[in-house]
């Protein structure tokens, strides 16, 4: 069993080393897997940076499985970097020790894997909360996959980091947990005025609080992309813009390019999470 990479907001990455309180611009990519992988994260306009995320290859008899996460730690409240960094490392250490235990490699049985290890974040980050004064009330979105050597596996999502397919066109896995997405429900925003509505920050469910349970979708790679992302990219790039950089370039290229143009007029940090089959 092993790490291929991990980027949390203030350690060590695939590619280089954060020093406490640095943010800089990491990539990385994976290979020893069926599952191709690249990720890419940068502090952007903000003084911190208060994304994390991992790619994780979780090793056992019956195969290989691919672990990706991206968690968005809430800014306003405490210790967003805090949150956002037990979510991954949570979410991972659970995932690894319920497959040593019991390998499994169907579909239908990641995704209640999935769900669980979703929980144990959810209960560190309360635990740290209880015991931290300064880090009373911190919370974080996270939105991650758990794909099999096939392609085949399960996205989950809290708040309003989201999960793409991109390929021919681009398509939205995951619904954001935000007041304006209520509203695009209802009918009273489309989704291009949501993007960049005064609301627009405003989750409805996060990791941090007790009953906020994540949204599961299964899913088959195909020789789609698919992309995990916090909302800063979405703050700087509409989806059709996301769909254009995609187009015709490697994975490398392809995070880069992301977080580059995110860059210029998003007011967020901007992380992204790339993988693809064979």
């Amino acid at each position: 069993m092993r790490i291929n990479a991990i980027i949390r907001n203030d350690e060590r990455g695939a590619s280089g080393t954060l020093a406490a309180g640095e943010c800089r611009e990491l990539t990385g990519t994976t290979a020893s897997s069926p599952i191709r992988t690249c990720f890419q994260t940068d502090r952007g306009v903000r003084p911190e940076n208060e994304d994390a995320c991992g790619i994780w290859e979780i090793s056992s008899r019956d195969g290989t499985l691919t672990l990706l996460a991206v968690a968005d730690g809430l800014g306003g409240h405490p210790a967003g970097e805090v949150a956002s960094r037990i979510a991954v490392d949570s979410l991972y250490s659970y995932v690894r020790t319920r497959v040593e235990k019991d390998p499994v490699m169907n579909p239908a049985d990641l995704e209640p894997l999935l769900a669980a290890g979703m929980a144990a974040a959810n209960q560190q980050i309360l635990a740290r909360a209880a015991d931290s004064h300064a880090c009373y009330g911190m919370g974080t979105t996270l939105v991650a996959a758990l794909l099999n050597p096939m392609g085949e596996g399960v996205i989950g999502n809290v708040g309003d980091s989201r999960a793409y397919f991109v390929g021919d066109s681009i398509t939205r896995i995951t619904s954001d947990h935000s007041r304006v997405q209520e509203m695009v429900d209802l009918g009273l925003l489309s989704r291009e005025e949501a993007d960049h509505h005064p609301l627009s920050n405003i989750v409805t469910r996060i990791l941090g609080r007790e009953g906020d349970s994540p949204d599961l979708f299964r899913i088959r790679l195909d020789s789609r992309i698919l992309l995990l992302c916090s909302d800063g990219l979405n703050d700087g790039l509409t989806d059709p813009e996301i769909l254009s950089i995609c187009r015709g370039q490697d994975l490398a290229a392809i995070c880069r390019d992301l977080v580059e143009h995110a860059k210029e007029t998003s007011r967020d940090n901007v992380t992204v999470v790339v993988a693809k089959q064979g």
